[in-house]
C-alpha cells in the first residue's frame, strides 16, 4: 500500500509543533519556518526549510532542503578573528583560540546536524512503505 505525502507528513508533525514554528502543507511539499525556537525544539538549528516527497513508481523519497543560520555563523566567524588577528599587534593568540573554536564549531555542526535529522526522520517514518530514502537536497 503506498501513502500520500500528507500521510508521511502527518508522522513528521510532531517536528514542526515546536513553539514559534509554523509550517504548510501544499499537494507533497511542507514549508516551515521558526521564529525564537526553543532549546527543546529537535529542529531548533533550522530557522527554515522545505521537505517534499518524491516518487518515481519504485518507491518514493523523502527530500528537504533546510536552512541553519547558525552554522553560516559558525563559517564566518573565524574570519572575523582572524582579520582581528592580522590587525593586532600583540597578543593574537586569543582571536586565534575563537577562530579555531568556531571552525571545529562549524564542522563539527556539518557533519552532526544532517546525521540528527536524518534519524529523526527515520525514527519518524519508521513504518512508513513507500519513504526507502531520506535525503537532503
Amino acid at each position: 500500500m503506498r501513502r500520500a505525502p500528507r500521510d508521511v507528513f502527518a508522522r513528521l508533525d510532531h517536528l514542526f509543533r515546536a513553539v514559534g514554528t509554523t509550517f504548510r502543507i501544499d499537494g507533497d511539499t511542507l514549508a516551515f519556518s521558526k521564529k525564537d525556537p526553543i532549546a527543546q525544539d529537535r529542529m531548533a538549528i533550522f530557522n527554515h526549510g522545505t521537505l517534499w516527497v518524491e516518487d518515481d513508481g519504485q518507491g518514493a523519497e523523502l527530500r528537504y532542503d533546510l536552512n541553519s543560520p547558525t552554522l553560516q555563523f559558525c563559517f564566518f566567524l573565524p574570519f572575523l578573528f582572524l582579520g582581528i588577528a592580522w590587525l593586532l599587534k600583540e597578543s593574537r593568540n586569543p582571536a586565534f583560540v575563537f577562530a579555531g573554536i568556531f571552525t571545529v564549531l562549524y564542522v563539527v555542526g556539518r557533519i552532526l546536524e544532517p546525521w540528527l535529522i536524518r534519524s529523526a526522520f527515520r525514527k519518524s517514518l519508521a513504518d512508513v512503505d513507500p519513504v526507502t530514502e531520506i535525503a537532503p537536497v
